[in-house]
């Protein structure tokens, strides 16, 4: 294993070199937002869109990767763009997140039931917890781009919160973002 330099684009999230990407779609988030029917209109008219992108950097036989999200700007109903949420496999291990462009908001839950939300702005870098699950939402006009690093071995946890939802919801009141208690949290 050697040092090497990676660049990465703060605007587009483009990672050079990088080691693999995937891309997330709108369709993939079907039972995710609150209101279906305004799921359904916008799939219908705007069609399957890109909601965010990730592209990442494992470096061989190391115990760290990093990588960047890249989320699109865009609402269901009155819920902004976000990513599925999740918490590590394993629950010993924590992330950073640096927020390169745009803005959001980073929305955190514990499982004894504590929440708290970070703003997602330049030059802030969110700090998350083991064993705390974590959504972004972009809650801008322009693509949110951060930079993420975390143990290569923590793996992903989607089942609870695609069961239960977030106890926490990032909506548009009056053209300002503003987080609610999840109605449809499930206890």
């Amino acid at each position: 294993m050697l040092p090497e330099g990676v660049a990465i684009d703060p605007l587009t999230g483009a990672v050079t070199p990088n080691t693999g990407e995937y891309t997330k779609r709108l369709s993939e988030f079907r039972g995710i937002y609150r209101d279906q029917k305004a799921f359904d209109a916008l799939l219908g008219m705007a069609g399957d869109l890109v909601t965010y992108r990730v592209v990442e950097y494992r470096a061989e036989n190391s115990d760290i990767f990093f990588g960047t999200t890249t989320m699109m700007p865009g609402r269901v109903g009155d819920e902004y763009f976000m990513t599925r949420g999740h918490y590590h496999a394993r629950r010993d291990r924590g992330e950073i997140y640096y927020t390169q462009s745009g803005e959001g908001m980073l929305v955190l839950q514990s499982r004894d039931g504590q929440t708290r939300e970070v703003a997602m702005k330049p030059g802030i870098c969110a700090f998350i917890p083991p064993d705390w699950a974590h959504r972004s939402v972009n809650t801008g006009k322009t693509p949110l781009v951060f930079t993420w690093c975390c143990g290569q071995d923590a793996g992903h946890d989607y089942d609870e919160i695609a069961a239960k939802g977030m106890r926490t919801l990032v909506i548009a009141e009056n053209e300002v973002s503003v987080c609610i208690p999840n109605p449809k949290y499930v206890t």
